[in-house]
């Protein structure tokens, strides 16, 4: 490149560096003011002196001139820092202000020249020293603009230089020579200067940019944060965060009411077990998908984990109408789903919770909704529920009855009664079922179903599983040979290792033949960690105790619990029971049972027979093993040890008998 291809270069203004043009204008525009309180000083103190020699067009028109052309520039500038000016505007505020200190430096140095023509030999000096003491002020003023100070001290200094010099006076020779060393210097100095402050811009631009994504990263990980990853919707954080901010708002105008909704898929786990997790995600964004398109955009909806969502109305006529939004969502989700790897069909357990009539705070409303869909679950057979006074009643109780549990001396107040299963093939008793039963010295006696589902959220479930099953077995241990001992064991028994070892102490430390035990489970109890209960069942048939599924029929994969579980017996739940007698199509249900078990060489006990119709209609099945009202109501164990005195004695070949089938 050329000398002159590098000056004009240099003098331009590069558009390309936008970040270093705006810190550029910013830095010169803060020194506005103390430039032109600079200029008029000087100008003032140079011309002052003269005021009698020079004539108006040297002492006023032209310092005017140069006092407005830089107040009215500087106000531009000034103004425009105050303004958020585009970069086009800084470049052309850069460009005036190069233009601006070539007039100034014109200027300065035609007024220069007309005072030395005027003044006084002895006042010439005062002239250069203004002058150069100008230039000096406008180069640092312009250090900002590299462009500027370069361009003003070449007008001002070479004609100044060339001009001092050709006076042939050797002070004035000096002062030329001594301002252009001066002048390099300081010019020297402004580079160096500028080069830093470049520096200074680029390390600033890189840290602002370092900031800027920084800034976004977080921004990305707050979404990250408040996002579930499979949906795409809000996620629990989000849920509790959003309810928190619309309790506050609610709080302010006073009248405003909220609904919070907990859905739960109904045979998700399924899905999962058979056809893999790949499918039971295909299944979780299918779903919500689906509950979007029926809630709406009006109603936020949310995945809390796993197949459980959230929703949150503000609306009122959803409000109004939360039931029969409840029941949509029900009927939707039992369409198929036509999934990649099949088509599945599940169902949905809705509860609901009104703010702030039965919950003020966004913990309460959690757990209330979650009480209404538990309670869904096993009243209301996957409806819709809406948390009430009862149910609040209902929970008060229960607290009553944790407390109870961590109080009362349980060793004292647990008892076990028991129901004979008859064998009617043989006409005698072949073992019986251990019931728990709680009486209690504040609450008096408390329903089983009740207390143990307490013990079992408590996490004390195996206490209580211990102490009832010692007391079973000791109670056992009188019954004559050959019968057989039922007892239930619970989810949470199943899925501790603690429990297990227990149970186990307490068969090898009993005097009831462990081969006449049976430990029955429910499909419920093994589901949730099949394997661990895979193993803890295994462990209790190596003590020699037998197993027994309960409630067979009213899960979802009982065929599939049946051939993988060490099963030596099946028990058909009582809600089949209930119309045999009248209903061809149940019959037909309990003989497929029936038949399952003799082709699996499985034990088949029916449970809930209160009547004779149902007995005679279980006769002609083929069912063998009959437990229920009809034969005697749950015994204590004096009254079995009577009810057992009352039959024929066991003939020796039957005795040992109690598990065949």
């Amino acid at each position: 490149m050329s000398y002159i291809s590098r000056l004009i270069s240099f003098v331009g203004i590069d558009e390309n560096q936008a970040e270093l043009n705006r810190e550029r204008f910013n830095e010169h525009a803060k020194q506005i003011p103390l430039m032109c309180a600079m200029l008029i000083i000087n100008l003032v103190c140079m011309v002052y002196p003269h005021w009698q020699q020079a004539p108006a067009l040297v002492i006023i028109v032209l310092p005017a001139i140069l006092i407005a052309l830089v107040s009215f520039r500087s106000y531009r500038i000034y103004r425009d820092l105050s303004r958020n000016i585009s970069d086009a505007e800084v470049i052309k505020a850069l460009r005036g202000t190069r233009y601006m200190f070539s007039m100034l430096g014109i200027i300065v140095i035609l007024l220069s020249y007309a005072l030395l023509y005027y003044a006084k030999p002895d006042m010439q000096i005062q002239v250069v020293y203004f002058l150069y003491m100008t230039l000096i002020g406008c180069i640092f003023f312009s250090m900002y603009i590299l462009q500027s100070a370069v361009l003003i001290t070449f007008i001002i200094m070479v004609p100044s230089f060339i001009f001092l010099v050709f006076l042939e006076d050797t002070i004035f020779s000096a002062l030329a020579i001594n301002g252009l060393l001066v002048s390099i210097v300081i010019i020297s100095l402004v580079f160096t200067q500028y080069k830093r402050f470049k520096g200074l811009v680029k390390q600033k631009a890189v840290l602002l940019r370092q900031g800027e994504r920084l800034r976004q990263l977080n921004d990305e990980n707050k979404h990250l944060a408040n996002i579930d990853t499979l949906t795409s919707l809000p996620n629990r954080r989000r849920f509790f965060t959003q309810l928190d901010e619309l309790i506050l708002r609610a709080e302010q105008h006073k009248n405003n009411k909220i609904i919070v909704g907990l859905i739960d898929l109904d045979g998700f786990k399924r899905v999962n077990d058979i056809f893999g997790h790949p499918t039971g995600d295909d299944l979780l964004i299918r779903t919500s998908q689906r509950l979007q398109d029926i809630l709406g955009p009006g109603i936020s909806l949310s995945r809390l984990g796993g197949d459980e969502f959230g929703l949150v109305m503000t609306q009122q006529d959803d409000i109004n109408n939360v039931l029969e939004i409840g029941e949509k969502i029900c009927d939707a989700m039992r369409t198929p789903f036509h999934l990649r790897d099949g088509t599945v069909q599940i169902a949905a357990t809705v509860g609901f919770v009104e703010y702030p009539t039965m919950a003020d705070n966004s913990k309460l409303l959690f757990e209330r909704a979650d009480y209404a869909l538990c309670y869904s679950k096993q009243n209301s057979k996957g409806e819709p529920v809406l948390f009430s006074i009862e149910h609040e009643q209902i929970i008060r109780e229960i607290a009553r009855i944790e407390q109870q549990l961590n109080e009362a001396d349980l060793d004292q107040e647990l008892s076990i009664m028991f129901q004979p299963v008859v064998d009617i093939y043989e006409q005698r008793t072949s073992g019986f079922e251990a019931l728990a039963r709680w009486n209690n010295s504040v609450l008096g006696q408390v329903r089983p179903d009740i207390f143990i589902r307490s013990a079992e959220q408590m996490g004390t479930i195996g206490k209580l599983t211990t102490i009832l099953l010692k007391k079973a077995l000791d109670a056992a241990s009188e019954w004559p040979e050959g019968l057989y001992m039922s007892f239930n064991l619970s989810t949470y028994d199943l899925a501790s290792s603690q429990t297990i070892l227990n149970i186990i102490n307490i068969i090898e430390k009993s005097d009831f033949p462990s081969r006449n035990i049976v430990f029955e489970v429910t499909e419920t109890a093994v589901m949730d960690d099949f394997e661990k209960a895979n193993e803890a069942l295994n462990l209790l048939k190596l003590q020699g105790a037998k197993i027994a599924l309960d409630d067979f029929g009213t899960g979802y994969s009982s065929l599939s619990y049946v051939q993988r579980l060490p099963l030596e017996g099946l028990k058909i739940d009582r809600s089949f029971i209930n119309e045999i007698a009248n209903d061809e199509n149940t019959k037909k249900i309990v003989q497929t049972i029936v038949t399952l078990c003799k082709n699996l060489h499985l034990r088949c006990v029916v449970e809930g027979v209160e009547t004779k119709a149902q007995l005679v209609a279980l006769e002609k099945v083929g069912c063998r093993h009959i437990q229920g009202f009809y034969f005697s109501k749950p015994l204590t164990p004096s009254k079995a040890l009577e009810y057992l005195a009352q039959e024929i004695t066991i003939p020796p070949e039957a005795m040992h008998a109690g598990w065949k089938n």
